[in-house]
């Protein structure tokens, strides 16, 4: 089978997972805004900072490694794999250590239990996350997708019963950790059966050529993800933990899309860039296509999203969470940004530069934190927060494009007409979807969604049949 072939075969199947766990996923937060208060979201998305910046540390960065190395022995495999358990160990530990001080840094006493329970996913994410990255690296996504599917559906079921039955926030905590178990445990079972069993043994020496490229994936994931989350963390110390809730929700519908969608295109993405690395012409080729589909597919969702965004939360979310609403069209901004940013991080990688990803984070998370500080200490509210990130994204953010076309050699052009021909699209047709309801008087959260979902998707389907038929042959080529 051709590296296309695989290619496309790896992005059928991700679809199909994505649109599934999807449903899943959307489900459970539906279901959870229905059941739980503003504060359990918000100390929930607290807990999810740390753990989440944690999580970088897990393998040191070297999962991704594994990926670019073509060539890689079981010695090597082996002893990645026990530093990671060893470091799923470590953390459990310092997470339990540290927990006592962000629940007094958020003057709130139980963040220090909740993150007691929640550090056991480190444990839990270790036993099987190299079979993960395996899967991935030889492009099985047919068995990974299909573990996705299994344990988004368990932790929606543990989210259900835990909620129902009065648990608060502990119903989210145990949710991520039977998705985590279910997961690890699954790949475990697919990675012994199929590529390798570790041996008991530790050879330092064989993985110095790992660490250069793992510890910058591991600066960059870490300084990245306290970046991508200062404004949760900030909003939470100088707005309240209420306020977290509130703002986390609204991300969380902008993320959807971004969140799903980018993975169809970067998890293969990122194996075929690593090995046409030394082809200029491959990689300009293939990034240029993925950032055009991922542009034609999540900017007229997160457009209808801003156009609609007090219907869509009142759907999902029911009554009370009208202040979600009220933050959605400027995150939605910021999240068609973000998309179409998001695959250079694939690209830099499958180059051996982790290095740039390192120092432009640093960049970046300085520049955020100091903001959002300077911000809310002036004006606490979430608005504020929302507007300084529309700002740092249209202004330093596009420095992250410039490095992309200077390192990996990608002709930019095309890619910035491409941008602002579909932005300008996806924005007048939204406009005329929410306009509809609104000459034929229809008030109903429901029916508006409905009426202006018709008549986005038909205008949007006809302009993509008329004016993007070049993609369109692209993907139906076999080769």
């Amino acid at each position: 089978m051709s590296l296309k072939k695989q290619a496309l075969t790896g992005v059928k199947w991700t679809t199909v997972s994505m649109a599934i766990v999807t449903i899943l996923q959307f489900a459970q937060l539906s279901i959870m805004a229905r059941l739980l208060e503003p504060e359990d979201f918000g100390l929930m998305a607290i807990m999810m900072v740390v753990i989440g910046f944690s999580q970088a540390f897990q393998d040191m960065g070297i999962s991704n490694a594994i990926i670019q190395r073509q060539n890689i022995t079981h010695n090597q495999l082996s002893s990645l794999y026990w530093l990671n358990i060893v470091s799923g160990i470590v953390l459990t530990l310092i997470v339990l250590a540290i927990s006592p001080l962000v629940a007094s840094f958020y003057d709130e006493p139980r963040i220090t239990g909740l993150m007691a329970v929640l550090s056991s996913v480190f444990v839990l994410v270790a036993l099987g996350n190299q079979y993960r990255v395996l899967c991935q690296k030889e492009l099985n996504f047919r068995a990974m997708e299909g573990i996705n599917i299994i344990a988004s559906a368990a932790a929606l079921a543990t989210a259900i019963f835990f909620a129902v039955h009065d648990y608060g926030v502990l119903a989210l905590v145990y949710a991520m950790l039977a998705q985590a178990g279910i997961a690890s445990a699954l790949f475990l079972w697919v990675g012994l059966r199929h590529y390798h069993k570790p041996s008991f043994i530790y050879k330092h020496s064989e993985l110095k050529g790992f660490y250069g490229f793992g510890l910058y994936q591991m600066g960059e994931k870490s300084i990245n993800y306290i970046s991508a989350n200062a404004d949760k963390m900030l909003i939470g110390k100088l707005v309240g933990i209420n306020a977290v809730g509130f703002y986390n929700l609204a991300w969380q519908l902008v993320i959807f899309p971004l969140s799903k969608i980018n993975p169809i295109v970067n998890k293969v993405a990122f194996p075929v860039y690593s090995k046409v690395q030394n082809d200029p012409a491959a990689l300009d080729k293939y990034y240029s296509f993925n950032v055009k589909i991922l542009a034609l597919v999540t900017m007229p969702l997160l457009a209808f999203l801003m156009f609609f965004s007090h219907e869509v939360v009142y759907i999902v979310f029911g009554q009370g969470w009208e202040h979600t609403a009220d933050l959605l069209p400027a995150l939605g901004l910021i999240g068609i940004l973000k998309a179409l940013g998001n695959p250079g991080g694939a690209i830099i990688l499958a180059m051996g530069r982790a290095d740039v990803g390192f120092w432009w984070n640093i960049i970046w998370a300085g520049a955020i934190f100091a903001a959002l500080t300077i911000g809310l200490s002036l004006s606490p509210s979430t608005h504020t927060a929302v507007y300084i990130l529309v700002g740092m994204s249209l202004s330093l953010g596009m420095v992250w494009h410039v490095l992309i076309a200077k390192i990996a050699k990608v002709n930019y052009l095309p890619l910035v007409k491409h941008f602002f021909k579909t932005f300008v699209v996806v924005m007048l047709i939204g406009w005329l979807g929410s306009y509809i309801p609104d000459l034929t008087n229809t008030t109903n959260a429901f029916a508006r969604v409905a009426i202006g979902g018709v008549v986005c998707a038909t205008i949007y389907a006809a302009y993509i049949i008329s004016f993007e038929k070049n993609l369109l042959q692209l993907l139906k080529r076999k080769n």
